[in-house]
């Protein structure tokens, strides 16, 4: 359930989505910029927060973040043992942890596993930096703000109509998955193949449902005369307030600074 809006009235959900997009580039640009994995996951703690601020459900943080455990698990694995002493800076990066295997053969180095951290920090980052912009913005912000990028309606409304039935297509799958779990089937418990098979009875019943969903979703839109006029309005217009510049200003002094500590050498393994 990555795409969900919560309406609230908290101070980012009062930002324009060009404050919000800009810093999401910000939090990103400054997570590669930077090795170290404390500081980003000061960037990730901060972001984090603001996730908190705006009111998102800690079981919706919870089921976002868990799929992409056994991922960090294994970038952690393949960093540590995968990246050579000899190519960190700083002394105690270049110290081994321990060996895989005797003889002093395949090393886990601290620096691949601070590595391997700051991979799963900036996934992390990331991952939770667009749920603090889709869970604050509504849906129509976001079609606006492709249009401000000279983007077709069209194309604009397909992108964002496919991203607002995310959450809807992953809980019709949990609802069809529990009818199927009542009649006796099995998930989870016959193999990487097994798995596969198993969901199929959950495949079929999704795609007839999905196709029966566009078709719905089309005859509503001809109905209502969806690309009749090639000039479009809309009820609400994005509009910059004079926070957003302010907070704007900040956002740009913040990379700025990031590329600044970056040309010094700052935050490197």
């Amino acid at each position: 359930m990555l795409i969900d809006y919560y309406p609230s009235n908290s101070f980012v959900h009062s930002l324009d989505i060009r404050t919000k997009a800009l810093g999401f580039l910000v939090v990103t640009v400054a997570a590669f910029l930077f090795l170290s994995p404390i500081i980003n996951f000061t960037i990730a703690l901060v972001v984090f927060l603001i996730l908190l601020s705006i009111s998102t459900p800690l079981s919706r943080i919870k089921k976002i973040l868990k799929p992409l455990v056994p991922i960090f698990i294994i970038m952690l694995l393949i960093t540590g043992f995968t990246y050579p002493a000899e190519k960190f800076q700083l002394n105690m990066n270049r110290q081994v942890i321990f060996y895989l295997l005797p003889g002093e053969s395949i090393p886990f180095s601290s620096g691949g596993l601070f590595y391997g951290i700051t991979l799963t920090l900036r996934i992390f980052i990331m991952v939770l930096a667009s749920t603090v912009i889709t869970s604050s913005t509504p849906i129509e912000d976001i079609i606006q703000l492709m249009q401000k990028f000279k983007l077709p309606y069209q194309i604009a409304f397909v992108i964002a109509t496919g991203i607002r039935f995310i959450p809807t297509m992953q809980k019709k799958s949990e609802m069809i998955q529990e009818a199927q779990k009542a009649r006796g089937a099995e998930f989870g418990n016959k193999g990487i193949f097994g798995n596969i098979k198993s969901y199929i009875p959950v495949l079929i019943p999704l795609i007839v449902d999905s196709l029966r969903m566009s078709e719905n979703l089309a005859i509503a839109m001809l109905n209502r005369g969806f690309g009749a006029m090639k000039n479009t309005t809309n009820l609400h217009e994005i509009k910059m307030a004079n926070r957003d510049y302010a907070i704007c200003i900040i956002e740009l002094f913040i990379l700025a600074s990031s590329f600044w500590a970056n040309s010094l050498n700052i935050g490197v393994l």
